[in-house]
């Protein structure tokens, strides 16, 4: 009898033994998307669910900007579209031509919204898409596929180029004058330039590069064109992984939010480019919502909506920022 009581409990124990490695192990269970080593212990920002434009996984979204009144206007590139979204939460097409690829919105202090458009167009029109009109003028044929866009404080007008490979760098960064009658070459020789936001102080610009996974800081002198030539143009952080950096925004304590396409993160670095806390979109270890583009502060908060597109649909999510909105050129009195 002893005998087959002990028997009883060593099979107990082994079960339970088993069952609780079987648990550790889908509890253990790799995410589709790991973080890099070097940021696994940074602080987590879990970012919630704001509102879905729609179903379709293939809706690539991009460019948000927020106008005045809280409207926030988003891109899906591949299909030509740009969505206006009320402060309630009501989505209208305020544009639609399939053989243009819209990707970065800014919005001028006088209420135009300028799309830069990985076709090669500058495109302005109004807030309700009427009177649309292209900018044309180029510096020897640059920028070629406009990508991001950000405007200064005198209404200069700075666009990433997104040409060019390791191999054959030809992309850049280049800024029309507030008239728009010139451009000028910024910095030159860089792989696919995605993102571009300034510092608070306005004469710092950071740049991501996707091609080559680094983000790239440019120091200018007073006229915002020529650079530095103490401190010049450094590329102070490398990102990890494959794909790269997308768009980025910065907030007013010179924080800099990094979305990282395909990757459903963004991470946050400080005015040193040293990284201090993830983003992360819900599902993204199962490979849902991975198409992490770019975040936008609301005006007048800590809140960042940041697009986010995959196998659950086209969606808008939400998180807190480190520090309050930075001002932008479109809400200059």
């Amino acid at each position: 009898m002893r005998k087959t009581i002990l028997i009883c409990l060593l099979a107990t124990l082994f079960t339970m033994v088993l069952a609780g490695s079987v648990l550790a192990q889908k509890k253990a269970a790799p995410s589709a998307v790991p973080l890099p080593p070097e940021l696994v212990n940074l602080p987590v920002i879990k970012a919630e669910p704001w509102f879905k434009i729609e179903d379709n996984p293939k809706t690539f979204l991009e460019g948000p900007a927020f106008d005045r009144n809280g409207n926030l206007y988003v891109t899906s590139i591949y299909d030509g579209r740009i969505f206006k979204i009320t402060p309630d939460k009501k989505v209208s097409t305020i544009f639609n031509n399939k053989a243009i690829m819209p990707d970065g919105l800014a919005i001028h202090k006088d209420g135009r919204l300028f799309v830069a458009c990985l076709t090669g167009q500058l495109l302005v029109m109004n807030t309700d898409g009427s009177n649309v009109t292209i900018i044309d003028i180029k510096y020897n044929g640059k920028p070629e596929k406009l990508n991001d866009l950000v405007f200064d404080a005198k209404g200069n007008l700075y666009v990433t180029d997104f040409t060019g490979t390791p191999a054959k760098p030809t992309g850049g960064i280049y800024r029309y004058s507030a008239d728009f009658k010139t451009v000028q070459p910024v910095y030159e020789g860089m792989a696919s330039a995605n993102g571009i936001a300034l510092s608070p102080r306005g004469n710092e610009i950071w740049a991501s590069e996707t091609a080559r996974g680094t983000l790239l800081r440019l120091t200018l002198l007073e006229d915002g064109v020529t650079l530095s030539p103490t401190v010049g143009a450094t590329h102070p952080y490398h990102f990890s992984g494959h794909p790269g950096p997308d768009s980025l925004c910065v907030d007013q304590n010179g924080n800099v939010y990094q979305a990282m396409v395909f990757q459903g993160r963004a991470v946050i670095l400080d005015k040193n480019a040293i990284p201090i806390a993830n983003v992360l979109i819900p599902g993204r270890d199962e490979g849902k919502n991975l198409g992490t583009t770019k975040g936008a502060f609301k005006p007048g908060t800590k809140d960042v909506y940041i697009m986010a597109w995959g196998q659950a649909g086209a969606w808008i999510y939400k998180f807190r920022g480190l520090a309050d909105w930075l001002k932008l050129f479109s809400h200059q009195e």
